[in-house]
């Protein structure tokens, strides 16, 4: 099964240019990935009162081609890569104008027993693996991320409040892509794209505590991390940017 949704942007997703960067292309990339599973019947919505497990997203793989406007509607489309996954799903994700495909992505997850705190299978939710698609998006594989800020700057400290939260308690995924896109400011934005964005989620964070952000700039992109005050790294990223005349940045 292919999940696709037809979706008009709005302006509220839009960058510093007034199109659509890549924070608005994550909220489309939630979207459809969670979409996908609620067509199901097995989204976030329903899991955790009937089965008490829920889904975890662990990674986001982002590739834009370009920014999007406002002259037409878009197309979402997501389904599961991996054939019979057993633990760790992988899902596709595609937007789209008319034939031209504006931005792929690919996300991780898998499934856990809220009370446990362990992963669980398919089975735990009664997972109807005949409807996945099982077709591979052109994408490189996730990568591997040092586990470690040596040689990193710290950018800012962020504390975490009653909005970054969502339904688990914790901070939701989504929150962290903001705090990631403001370790660079306006004028290091300025006359860029962001062709790459890749998130590993390794630790919740909950209300109250403080996240510091650091960076690096490497040979093609900068990589990110999100550390709490007690030194426990909690998320990763990499970020890839393009000046707009199409050179690497």
């Amino acid at each position: 099964m292919i999940y696709e949704k037809e979706y008009f942007p709005q302006f509220r997703e839009s960058d510093h240019t007034g199109l659509v960067g890549a924070g608005g292309y994550f909220e489309y990339f939630q979207d459809a990935v969670t979409a996908y599973m609620h067509a199901l019947g097995k989204g976030n919505d329903t899991l955790p009162e009937i089965y008490g497990i829920c889904w975890v997203f662990t990674k986001y793989r982002l590739h834009i081609e370009r920014r999007a406007d406002y002259d037409s509607p878009l197309k979402l489309a997501s389904w599961v890569e991996n054939p019979k996954p057993s633990i760790r799903f992988h899902q596709a994700f595609t937007v789209s104008n008319g034939n031209e495909l504006l931005a792929k992505g690919r996300m991780e997850s898998c499934l856990c027993d809220l009370k446990a705190g362990k992963i669980c299978t398919p089975e735990a939710i009664s997972y109807p693996t005949d409807t996945d698609e099982r077709t591979p998006l052109d994408l490189p594989a996730f990568q591997r991320f040092p586990r470690t800020i040596d040689g990193m700057e710290r950018c800012y400290t962020h504390t975490v409040r009653y909005t970054d939260l969502d339904k688990s308690g914790h901070m939701n995924n989504q929150k962290y892509i903001p705090l990631f896109l403001n370790a660079f400011d306006l004028d290091f934005h300025a006359g860029k794209q962001i062709t790459d964005f890749e998130i590993h989620y390794l630790k919740q964070c909950f209300e109250k505590e403080r996240l510091s952000i650091w960076r690096m700039e490497r040979e093609k992109d900068f990589l990110l991390a999100g550390v709490k005050e007690d030194g426990t790294l909690t998320v990763q990223a990499s970020i890839a940017f393009r000046k707009e005349n199409g050179s690497h940045a």
